[in-house]
């Protein structure tokens, strides 16, 4: 028993390291002004679709003098890539002003990511946690979507066929559920709901809304991505193309798949997402940080020495990719190696 109250001390000092950590170093970004932050682009999204003008909604240059005229918004690379079906959040947030959608956003988020993440907490560590780790910070921070997404993964991969047919708007990182999927024999099923989801949002919102979205946002993510000289994201992006170009997507691929092949659950995948997806940022690691900081607490005792230092480095890996995107692949393939070598972290059925 002593053992192990050390080794759960050494996780939570780990915790505490990286929330002290995600405040120090974005200490400025933290006071930042709702309108200068990501979340703006979803709000004035909301606002144009409200209005009937959807196909603006892709059209980067508008979508960036409509934020300045109505949010005093200045983010020069404001940009909406979400598919339409986002557009069922977003609309409804419009109508709040700026500041109340951002929290309620948060909220919204936070609370969804805290219950689907529940199952997955052994006894012994608070389960408000998983609402914190660096990843749940920055997300936050930004007014992004990695709560949102990782609470849908975890619920998902729990068996949620609902929450498998919405990760369709993350489809670049939420196409290994198509596995889970398959995995669970509801394909059908989730293919059904999926296709549902999609034709509704053709219907209220236009099937110019998807042209718009294949011409315009999802273009202009691909075209970004293509030239390799993201500015930013270089110091936001965990996946290998914009660091190691596409042999090296391929090859850190191709080892993911073989590693895959070992164990397949809710946090290899979580993993693997990161080393298949062509693009990925450090606010969407929501369910990687969780679960490398589970499998510390559950078994860094048993873990040979470099092994925790790696699992450790992942939990931090949303901060230390300010040292540049390199730095993610070779970390998130060693991590996907252990693990593949340690028990699997199933939720409970209690």
């Amino acid at each position: 028993m002593p053992r192990v109250r050390v080794g759960n001390g050494l996780v939570f000092a780990l915790w505490g390291f990286g929330v002290f950590a995600a405040f120090v170093l974005l200490r400025h970004a933290w006071v930042t002004p709702f309108n200068e932050r990501d979340f703006v682009a979803v709000w004035v999204a909301g606002k144009l679709a409200a209005a009937g003008h959807v196909a603006q909604v892709y059209d980067t240059e508008t979508l960036r003098v409509v934020g300045a005229r109505i949010a005093g918004s200045s983010v020069v690379k404001l940009a909406y890539p979400y598919p339409p079906h986002g557009l069922f959040v977003a609309v409804p947030l419009s109508f709040l002003p700026l500041w109340a959608a951002f929290l309620t956003w948060q909220a919204v988020s936070a609370t969804l990511f805290y219950l689907a993440a529940r199952p997955y907490f052994p006894p012994g560590i608070p389960k408000v946690l998983a609402i914190i780790t660096p990843a749940a910070l920055i997300s936050v921070l930004f007014g992004q979507v990695g709560l949102f997404f990782g609470a849908l993964w975890l619920f998902a991969f729990n068996g949620s066929a609902v929450a498998a047919a919405l990760l369709t708007f993350k489809p670049h990182l939420g196409l290994l559920v198509a596995v889970e999927a398959a995995r669970r024999r509801r394909v059908l099923l989730i293919s059904a709901i999926a296709l549902a989801i999609l034709g509704l949002s053709a219907a209220i919102f236009g099937i110019d809304a998807w042209r718009a979205w294949f011409a315009g946002a999802a273009f202009h993510q691909a075209s970004s991505l293509a030239d390799r000289s993201s500015g930013l994201w270089r110091l936001q992006m965990v996946t290998p193309y914009l660091a190691y170009g596409p042999v090296g997507w391929l090859l850190f691929a191709g080892a993911t798949i073989a590693l895959l092949l070992r164990r397949f659950d809710v946090f290899t995948a979580a993993t693997a997402a990161f080393l298949i997806a062509p693009y990925g940022f450090h606010y969407d690691m929501t369910v990687v940080c969780l679960g490398f900081g589970l499998l510390l607490f559950k078994h860094r005792e048993q873990m040979p020495a470099w092994q925790v230092f790696i699992c450790a480095l992942i939990f931090l890996l949303p901060l230390l990719v300010v040292l540049g995107s390199w730095i993610a692949s070779p970390l998130l393939l060693l991590g996907l190696f252990i693990q593949t070598r340690n028990p699997a972290l199933e939720p409970s059925t209690g």
